[in-house]
């Protein structure tokens, strides 16, 4: 399916994708948990790819469904009872704006694998119980991993750009394997539940009248140089810095935290 066609589908059926949000919501009352049982759908999502127990287009549809649902159901939870509706309304277009370009992608690469033979309908050769996440798994849309040091980078003649985008395509191919597959999906009905979550605090503090925010850096040794940059610039008005896991290499794996005064 087609970016275009996606959008006209999804638009169409943006009541029922609230609906469902707001019931899914409503069931794991928070983010953490939410984020949870998505991950823990993506194998069982993938499962009935492989062993046949559904065909590609329920498979695809059940894509984009919970990638929608759990994203809005993300931003109900970090809305909490303010304004609900009207917060959704305008996380919407984010959301679609934000995930429907690299789940066509991802949904086209998917297909492709099967019609060529990569991935094999049927395979009872791996065991999806062996699979646990795979943090090296980058989608080239959005995600440069590499760089943890800038200045030894650029002080050595390497680009962080150039060697994040090999380092991701490297792990793109790795991916091509039912057991890599599941770790993808996270990425799209999971990992980014966190920063919708955040988009629906922000939208309340913006309300209540709040000026200035800060992005605070999770410091381990996994923390990328933009975040690290990002934390340095302590108090900013607010709206000025991105949502956690937007611009950053870290993409869906960020983990920074939004202060407010």
């Amino acid at each position: 399916m087609d970016l275009l066609s996606l959008v006209g589908l999804v638009t169409k059926r943006r009541s029922d994708y609230i609906s469902q949000a707001k019931d899914l919501a409503n069931k794991y009352k928070t983010q953490p948990i939410l984020e949870d049982q998505m991950a823990k759908q993506s194998k069982l999502l993938v499962a009935g790819l492989r062993d046949k127990l559904m065909r590609w287009d329920e498979y695809e549809r059940s894509l984009i469904d919970k990638t929608l649902t759990s994203a809005v159901a993300a931003v109900i939870l970090g809305v909490g009872d303010d304004k609900v509706d009207q917060k959704i309304e305008k996380a919407w277009p984010i959301i679609v704006g934000d995930m429907l370009p690299p789940l066509t992608q991802f949904l086209a690469e998917t297909r492709e694998y099967i019609d060529n033979g990569t991935l094999r309908l049927g395979d009872q050769t791996a065991d999806f119980a062996d699979s646990g996440d795979d943090d090296d798994d980058y989608d080239l849309d959005g995600a440069v991993p590499g760089a943890d040091d800038l200045e030894v980078d650029l002080a050595n003649g390497n680009n962080p750009v150039t060697a994040g985008i090999s380092k991701a395509k490297r792990f793109l191919a790795r991916g091509k394997t039912w057991l890599k597959l599941p770790g993808r999906v996270v990425r799209f009905i999971a990992n980014p539940t966190y920063s919708f979550f955040n988009l629906g605090t922000y939208m309340v503090k913006q309300d209540q009248g709040y000026k200035e925010m800060r992005r605070v850096a999770y410091e381990d040794k996994r923390v990328c140089v933009d975040c690290k940059e990002y934390d340095s610039m302590g108090w900013q008005p607010i709206g000025t810095l991105p949502m956690p896991g937007k611009g950053c290499r870290c993409f869906d794996h960020c983990r920074c935290h939004i202060e407010y005064r």
